[in-house]
């Protein structure tokens, strides 16, 4: 509290010290008058009375009020949440359990903010609780994300000067975008892990998402926290063992006894594959010891989910050369890719080979005119062979399996493009680049490669690109002589050519499927390289697939890249949205929007750069998010693109009781308070006051005025009376008249 007296005269300056002047020299003229007649003793007795009532007068002229800063449970309130999920009904403490020890927080609290802040006191799990909520029965979860966001949205938190929030922090880290209006103070509740006797599942590592028919694993660290010999001797070996939810029933798929003390407690389950899609439940589970803390951490459920994600690939070439082999491969080893490959061994003989598909046995006559039979694959290779060995009528049946939707990649070489005469076939439009008018062929060297911009940002060749930047200097060593890029293709890599810079690596939109060219026919070479440049050639062609298949994000046109893989309620997504080819400023529109627990929002959309967007999107509460975006060319529709995402924890309540204390402090101090452990109380109180006395406004009391109000004027007035009366009697006394 800080207090002083200040004046607030009624008159100006001038007039104030016109009238000090005037009394001063009043008294003195009054004092040189009875000196001349009375002795000094005589002379104070008569101008005692002049001056008080003197006194009086300019005391209430110069209004003096007594100014003070303290706040008051009157104009500031403050907020007190106290945690009550699961997790806060362990005893870590070895006493009281840490929502008894946070209640007693809670009133002490409150005791000490009385009279100079109004405490009104909240309780949260998954959401601020009202008064007349109760929490749910059973497994009471923790969303502090969730609870964050609440701050900001409840007019009777948001109003208050501050909000301290008494909690463990639950157990996964947020990143919170959206903090409250007014500082958060948190004040973490939990002791030490090592003063605990306690057994915990920690460090899981679990795939979000799995292939259909591809075994995953799952792993976890076994941790015995022993504050007792004792304990430490009980916990020596541990059976833990991975159970599968059927018909709402967990089921036991496999138990392993591993020693915490060694290995770290690391132990490794290899789980079968699934073969129908959906999310399925599995919980891993170590038996309880007799003397634990708590049994709370000893499990973790966690949720898988199975996607089917073969894609149908046809390999088509006339002859198994060294880059039709090896792809041939690298496809084959690739669990996802069901391939067929076709290709001649003689004039005569055909061999179809890999993934047979029902109906592929046309192709043992030659390449078929019939698109129900391309339409078995989801994307199409030829290899580097005259176009003369394909008919015209297959080709047209080649050009509508595109235009419908199917995806063609076209391999470089000495007969591929120009040189193999594809630009007299019906797909001649197919093909990326215009007719070379410089030569056909091939042409062998040393050519440095280069990612331009829109192929590091494209969904394709992203990944590519961040691995090729720690490649000293990544070399094709043929590239085809092929004409310009046609308008609506994009180039994703390229090759200095002499004084050229050559697009080898293009991708161009027909109809509603795409074309990928690929002008060299050595790319195989890097797969064969050391260092960083094999898995760049890897990626590429993993990422091909995929792309081409639809399986990474993004339609036709549009690529989306989002910038982690699961959010949780609080987080912001930060989405960068490319549009592919080359189009005029402002020619292509985006539209986004989310929907959500039946209200749908628009999304902001920003350009960036040339065909680039971005926008963020923001998850409140958890539930499922559908996001949908749209882009037209001219009013024309050109691509849409739609995502279901689901908010929500993945980790059990209470599977890691450890209070986080960097992360709640970082929380508190973005919030603009502060963070304080559990024992700390005193430091976070006086924090608290600081703001509270920085945000108190100056309040004056006026002495003068404040006399009426307490019933003290006639007191005033007495004074005043009392100094005329004791004036008179000594003049009647003196027998002055």
């Amino acid at each position: 509290m800080l207090a002083m007296l200040v004046w607030k005269p009624h008159l100006g300056t001038l007039a104030n010290s016109l009238v000090i002047l005037g009394v001063m020299v009043w008294m003195y003229v009054m004092w040189r008058r009875y000196r001349k007649r009375y002795t000094i003793k005589k002379t104070l007795l008569l101008l005692a009375p002049k001056l008080v009532v003197t006194l009086l007068v300019v005391l209430a002229l110069m209004d003096p009020a007594w100014r003070d800063v303290k706040p008051s449970d009157d104009t500031h309130r403050v907020a007190i949440i106290t945690d009550v999920s699961t997790s806060m009904d362990v005893a870590d403490d070895g006493t009281d359990t840490r929502i008894t020890r946070a209640g007693k927080i809670a009133d002490d609290m409150a005791g000490e903010l009385r009279g100079t802040a109004g405490v009104e006191n909240y309780r949260f799990d998954v959401d601020i609780l009202g008064s007349e909520d109760e929490p749910d029965e059973g497994t009471r979860h923790t969303d502090l994300g969730r609870t964050v966001v609440s701050l900001s949205e409840r007019p009777d938190v948001s109003d208050c000067k501050a909000v301290i929030l008494l909690t463990d922090g639950g157990d996964e880290m947020i990143r919170s975008q959206r903090l409250p209006p007014v500082p958060v103070y948190i004040l973490g509740i939990g002791t030490d892990p090592s003063t605990w006797d306690d057994l915990e599942i920690s460090n899981a590592e679990i795939p979000e998402e799995v292939e259909l028919d591809t075994p995953f694993k799952v792993f976890a660290d076994i941790v015995v926290h022993s504050a007792s010999s004792g304990f430490a001797t009980k916990a020596k070996s541990v059976d833990v063992k991975v159970e599968k939810k059927v018909d709402g029933v967990y089921q036991l798929l496999k138990t392993v006894n591993v020693v915490p003390r060694s290995t770290n407690g690391r132990v490794e389950f290899d789980l079968p594959a699934e073969e129908t899609p959906g999310v399925y439940q599995y919980r891993l589970s170590a038996k309880g010891i007799k003397g634990e803390m708590t049994e709370l951490n000893n499990a973790r459920e966690f949720a898988v989910d199975v996607r089917e994600k073969s894609i149908n690939v046809l390999l088509y070439g006339n002859m198994l050369d060294w880059n039709f082999a090896l792809l041939k491969r690298k496809f084959g080893d690739d669990p996802t890719i069901k391939l067929t490959t076709v290709y001649r061994k003689s004039a005569e003989t055909v061999i179809i080979d890999g993934r047979r598909q029902e109906g592929d046995a046309v192709f043992a006559r030659g390449f078929p005119k019939d698109e129900e039979i391309l339409g078995l694959y989801t994307i199409i290779v030829l290899g580097s062979f005259p176009s003369e060995l394909i008919s015209s009528d297959s080709f047209t049946a080649l050009k509508n399996y595109v235009e419908g939707g199917g995806n063609l990649v076209m391999l470089g070489g000495p007969n591929s493009f120009d040189k193999g005469g594809y630009y007299n076939t019906a797909i001649a439009p197919l093909l990326p680049w215009k007719k070379s008018t410089k030569g056909q062929g091939i042409s062998a060297g040393i050519f440095p490669v280069m990612v331009p911009p829109e192929g590091e940002s494209h969904g394709l060749l992203g990944a590519t690109a961040t691995i090729l930047k720690g490649v000293g200097s990544p070399v094709f060593h043929s590239v085809n002589r092929v004409g310009e890029r046609r308008s609506g293709a994009m180039s994703l890599m390229n090759a200095s050519v002499g004084s050229r810079v050559v697009p080898v690596v293009v991708l161009q939109p027909y109809g509603k499927g795409q074309v990928l060219g690929v002008a060299t026919d050595t790319l195989w070479r890097w797969g064969r390289m050391d260092g960083d440049i094999a898995d760049a050639g890897h990626q590429f062609w993993r990422d091909t697939i995929r792309y081409l298949s639809g399986e990474i994000e993004g339609g036709r046109f549009l690529t989306v890249k989002w910038d982690r893989k699961r959010y949780r309620p609080s987080e912001e997504a930060l989405v960068d949205i490319g549009v592919v080819g080359r189009y005029a400023e402002g020619a292509v529109h985006l539209k986004g929007t989310v929907e959500h627990a039946g209200k749908t929002e628009n999304l902001p959309i920003v350009l960036q750069q040339e065909s680039n967007f971005q926008t963020r999107v923001f998850f409140p509460k958890p539930g499922e998010y559908k996001i949908s975006m749209e882009a037209t060319l001219a009013g024309n529709p050109l691509d849409t693109y739609e995502r279901t995402i689901r908010i929500g924890s993945s980790v059990s309540e209470g599977a890691d009781l450890a209070v986080d204390h960097p992360f709640l402090e970082s929380l508190a101090t973005r919030s603009g308070g502060s963070y304080s452990r559990e024992g700390e109380t005193e430091e976070l109180l006086e924090r608290l006051d600081e703001l509270l006395l920085a945000s108190s406004e100056l309040h004056d009391t006026p002495l003068v005025k404040i006399a009426a109000l307490f019933n003290l004027l006639p007191l005033y007035i007495i004074l005043l009376m009392g100094a005329l009366l004791w004036e008179w009697i000594l003049r009647r006394r003196m027998n002055i008249v």
